[in-house]
């Protein structure tokens, strides 16, 4: 089980540093482009579940625990994004 937290921390620090890239060759502003990357990994954990559901068995159990961690880094990448949006938005103002 420490496999599947590791692998899910480890995919959430790939995706922010994605994330990271972008946001640095945007010239530091956020945009909608930010939100497509956690929302498509979100729906790939989602759907690799799924498939792990109709595989059955064993490795039926090992798909979905993938999947479980692709959606879960996805939703805290895209927890991240919100945080690092409202905190932008408000420093703006000020």
């Amino acid at each position: 089980m420490d496999i599947v937290i590791l692998w899910t921390l480890g995919m959430w620090a790939v995706q922010l540093l994605m994330e990271w890239l972008v946001y640095r060759i945007q010239g530091r502003r956020m945009t909608w482009v930010q939100s497509i990357l956690p929302c498509v990994t979100l729906l790939g954990g989602a759907i690799v579940i799924m498939i792990s559901i109709d595989i059955g068995g064993w490795n039926g159990i090992g798909y979905a625990l993938l999947g479980a961690a692709l959606g879960t880094s996805g939703l805290l990448t895209l927890i991240t994004v919100a945080i690092t949006a409202l905190v932008l938005q408000r420093r703006r103002r000020k």
